[in-house]
């Protein structure tokens, strides 16, 4: 992997207080390189409750559709796939994207990178779809139920669904808002029932974006996750059901979802104990029918390699 495309958390102390340094976030470089220069053994874990940007893993929960205001979270890796979504085509929308903390000052802007892919009969499409959004820590960005992918054939060994984000520190890239004020990348990716030729140049566009924004100096990786949600219910992945799934980004500590619940009203994820929002990162995924033309029948299925999650 290139240097560059490494997430934040990877990078070395040193790293991190340097690009901290060149956002203008003077407080936590601050802070992490006094961290840093404490006895080994005591690195930078101790701030990390402040810096929440730099945890490399991540937990997955499911939300059930059609509850209550306050709706149980469950973990996704003990939920029964509906197995009638295979061959069906489905939409999947950016419910809600919080931010707790991200670094720099005042409001930040993240890109926002989702993959997959669209499994049409006997043949597979590579799909991506890029956004760019805004929030401050502690809030949410201004995206409700933002269609990513309006169609995806979903096959017999479920749905892949990747993602990652770019902290931009640039004040100004011409390249990035050029490219995401155009007509395609204002709504969602629609998909038909057929290969679609000119899917191939929209996928290299939004790579191609992603990869150009993350190779300027001050923009850097934040998060990445790479969710298997399949319908083997005997093994340790994912499951794939109608509803919402929370793709939060955490650290290694063991995870009860029991201790939260979701608010719909707010599209928030809360503590039970207190009521307050969960203090990380955190996207909601929806899944749900798409109300469009029906999949075409397979001739024949096609496999693709099983993701676990991953951070």
């Amino acid at each position: 992997m290139d240097e560059d495309e490494r997430i934040l958390g990877e990078c070395s102390p040193a790293e991190i207080v340097a690009y901290l340094r060149e956002i203008g976030d003077e407080e936590r470089a601050v802070r992490l390189e006094r961290q840093a220069a404490r006895p080994r053994g005591q690195g930078l874990g101790a701030y990390f409750g402040q810096d929440q940007y730099l945890y490399k893993g991540l937990v997955v929960g499911f939300i059930p559709g059609g509850g209550s205001d306050r709706g149980a979270i469950l973990d996704a890796n003990a939920i029964d796939p509906e197995t009638d979504l295979k061959g069906r085509r489905l939409k999947v929308t950016l419910d809600q994207f919080f931010v707790q903390a991200y670094p720099g000052n005042g409001t930040h802007r993240i890109l926002c990178e989702f993959a997959g892919q669209n499994q049409i009969a006997d043949d597979t499409e590579e799909l991506k779809f890029t956004l760019m959004v805004e929030a401050a820590d502690g809030q949410p960005t201004g995206v409700v139920g933002k269609p990513i992918f309006m169609g995806l054939t979903i096959g017999d060994d479920g749905l892949n669904f990747r993602g990652q984000t770019v902290n931009v520190g640039n004040d100004t890239d011409d390249l990035i808002l050029d490219a995401l004020n155009g007509e395609a990348f204002k709504s969602g990716l629609t998909l038909a029932t057929t290969l679609q030729p000119a899917l191939k140049p929209f996928v290299g566009l939004a790579t191609s974006v992603v990869k150009a924004t993350i190779k300027r100096s001050r923009n850097k990786p934040v998060f990445k996750f790479d969710v298997g949600l399949d319908f083997n219910a005997r093994n340790l992945s994912a499951r794939l059901r109608r509803g919402s799934y929370v793709v939060v980004q955490c650290n290694d500590e063991e995870w009860d979802w029991s201790r939260f619940e979701f608010a719909a009203e707010t599209r928030r994820v809360i503590r039970k104990s207190d009521g307050r929002s969960l203090a990380l990162n955190y996207f909601v995924i929806g899944i749900d029918d798409f109300a469009g033309e029906p999949a075409k029948p397979a001739t024949r299925t096609r496999s693709r390699q099983r993701s676990s999650i991953t951070a």
